[in-house]
C-alpha cells in the first residue's frame, strides 16, 4: 500500500485534530521545527491525533507507553517497510529497515556477522588513525562549518570500513558524490522525478551506487577484506543461508546511509554543548589522559561512563531519526483510540525524549542525569530510544558510538572548540536534524596532548 485512500482518511476523522493546509498538510510547520509542533500539538490534542503530511494521512503518536506497543510488536500489527516506504523505499528498497517480521529477522541475523564485536575490534586503531591524519588537516583559529568538515570526514571513513575503499581514489571520490545525491534526494519536499530536480539527482546517485556495488559482489565473496561489504558478500549462517547479490547491493547502500547520517548529526549537535560550555571538553579531557593511542582497545572505549554519558544526552536532545513511521496492519486500539488496518503512524521522538514526567529540566543539557545514581533514562523503558527500539533497533549503534569515541578522543587531544559569542543555535530538522549553521567552530591547538 504506497497511499493512504481519501476512505482511510475519512476512517480516521474521530481522531482529535485536523488535516492542515490543502495538498500540503501540516509539512511546513512540522518540517520547521519538529519538536515544537509535536510539543503543541500534544498540549491540544493528546497523545495521539489525526496528521496529514502532503498526500498521507495518518496518525501522530507519542508518549513512551504507546512507542512499547508498536516497536516491540510482539503480534506484527505495526509494518516498518509499509511506513517507511514513500519516505526511503524510492532509494533504500530492500534495506533492513524496509523488511519486516520474519524476513527482517532473517536477514539480520545474516548482518549481524559484520557487527560482531571481534570484528568491530579491529576496526579501533584503523579508525583512530584515519580520523586523526585527517583532523591534522583543518583549519586553527578560523571559524569554520563543522557539519561541513564532518561530513566528508565520514564519508571518507565509510569508503575505507564500509567499502574497503583508499578515500582518496577515484572510486571514493564518486560514490561520494552519489551518496550525496541521494542524501539530497531523499530531504527533497516534491517527489516528482522530473529533469534538473533533487529527485532526479538522487534517484541517478542511487544508480551509480548501486552499479559499483554490483559490478564487485562476485569478487568479493571470494576476498579475505575485513570491510563491511566484504563480509556481508561472504556472510554465511549454521544452515548455508547467504545474501543474494541484488540483496548485498540493497544493505550495503542503506548501511552507508544510516551509519553515515546518525553519527555526522549526533557528532555536530554535541559541538553546540561542548563548544558553549568548555567544562566538559576539560572534564572529557581528563578521562582521555591515561590513554595510549598505540594501543587503544574496544575496552577501553567501553569504559568511559562520562563519554558515554555526554553522547547519550546529546541524543536524547537530538535524535538522529526525528520521525519513525509505522502502518497497522490490523485494526488496533491503542492508548483506547480505535485504529484501522492500513493507518500510517507518525512516531516524533523528541516528545518522549523531553517528556518532564521522565526528564527533570528536559531542555538543559545534563549528562548527569545518565548517571547511576540518577539514571532518568530506565524510568520507562521508552522514554528514551535515539536508535528505535524492539527488533529494529538499529543494528550499528555501536559502531556508532565506537566512531564518536574515537573521534572525540582525536579531537580534543589536538584542539580546544569554541563557539561565537552569544552564539544562538539554529536547527534543521528533516530528513536528518542538523545544526543549521554548521555550528561555526573555531579550534585552537593545545601545546600538550593529553592522549599518548
Amino acid at each position: 500500500m504506497r497511499d493512504c485512500e481519501p476512505a482511510t482518511a475519512t476512517l480516521l476523522n474521530h481522531l482529535p485534530g485536523n488535516w492542515g493546509w490543502p495538498i500540503l498538510g501540516s509539512a511546513i510547520p512540522l518540517v520547521k521545527d519538529v519538536r515544537a509542533f509535536t510539543q503543541a500539538r500534544v498540549a491540544r490534542y493528546g497523545l495521539i491525533s489525526k496528521l496529514r503530511l502532503g498526500n498521507e494521512y495518518g496518525a501522530m503518536v507519542v508518549g513512551a507507553e504507546n512507542f512499547k506497543t508498536i516497536l516491540t510488536d510482539p503480534q506484527q500489527r505495526f509494518s516498518t517497510r509499509n511506513g517507511y516506504i514513500n519516505q526511503l523505499g524510492r532509494f533504500y528498497e530492500g534495506g533492513l529497515l524496509l523488511r519486516d517480521f520474519d524476513n527482517h529477522k532473517a536477514h539480520r541475523r545474516l548482518l549481524q556477522q559484520a557487527f560482531k564485536f571481534s570484528t568491530m575490534r579491529h576496526y579501533v586503531q584503523r579508525l583512530s588513525t584515519a580520523l586523526g591524519s585527517a583532523l591534522e588537516q583543518w583549519p586553527t583559529d578560523r571559524q569554520f562549518s563543522f557539519h561541513d568538515a564532518i561530513k566528508p570526514l565520514l564519508l571518507d571513513v565509510g569508503s575505507d570500513i564500509f567499502l574497503g575503499l583508499q578515500p582518496s581514489s577515484d572510486d571514493a571520490r564518486t560514490l561520494n558524490q552519489a551518496f550525496l545525491a541521494i542524501g539530497d534526494g531523499l530531504g527533497s519536499v516534491f517527489h516528482w522525478d522530473l529533469p534538473g530536480t533533487r529527485i532526479r539527482r538522487g534517484l541517478n546517485g542511487r544508480r551509480t551506487l548501486h552499479a559499483y556495488i554490483g559490478n564487485r559482489v562476485s569478487e568479493r565473496r571470494t576476498s579475505d577484506a575485513s570491510d563491511m561489504f566484504s563480509l556481508l558478500a561472504r556472510a554465511t549462517l549454521e544452515d548455508g543461508a547467504t545474501f543474494s547479490d541484488e540483496e548485498v547491493i540493497q544493505h550495503v547502500a542503506f548501511l552507508l546511509f544510516a551509519a553515515h547520517d546518525t553519527t555526522t548529526s549526533l557528532l555536530s549537535h554535541l559541538m553546540l554543548y561542548i563548544g558553549a560550555e568548555p567544562q566538559y571538553q576539560h572534564q572529557l579531557r581528563e578521562v582521555f589522559a591515561d590513554i595510549d593511542k598505540n594501543t587503544l582497545s574496544w575496552e577501553a572505549l567501553d569504559g568511559m561512563p562520562l563519554v558515554q554519558n555526554v553522547l547519550d544526552e546529546t541524543l536524547r536532545l537530538h535524535p538522529p531519526v526525528p520521525l519513525m513511521t509505522r502502518r497497522t496492519t490490523a485494526a488496533i486500539s491503542l492508548g483506547g483510540i480505535d485504529l484501522p488496518p492500513g493507518t500510517l503512524l507518525y512516531m516524533p521522538s523528541y516528545y518522549n525524549h523531553y517528556d518532564p514526567q521522565y526528564w527533570r529540566e528536559p531542555t538543559r543539557f545534563d549528562p548527569n542525569r545518565f548517571e547511576e545514581s540518577r539514571q532518568e533514562h530506565k524510568q520507562h523503558s521508552f522514554c528514551w530510544h535515539p536508535f528505535g527500539g524492539g527488533a529494529h533497533k538499529c543494528i550499528g549503534m555501536h559502531f556508532a558510538y565506537l566512531l564518536s569515541k574515537i573521534f572525540l578522543i582525536e579531537l580534543l587531544g589536538r584542539f580546544q572548540i569554541s563557539l561565537p559569542n552569544n552564539h544562538t543555535p539554529s536547527l534543521d530538522w528533516v530528513p536528518i536534524p542538523k545544526p543549521a549553521d554548521g555550528p561555526p567552530v573555531r579550534l585552537t591547538p593545545i601545546t600538550t596532548s593529553p592522549s599518548r
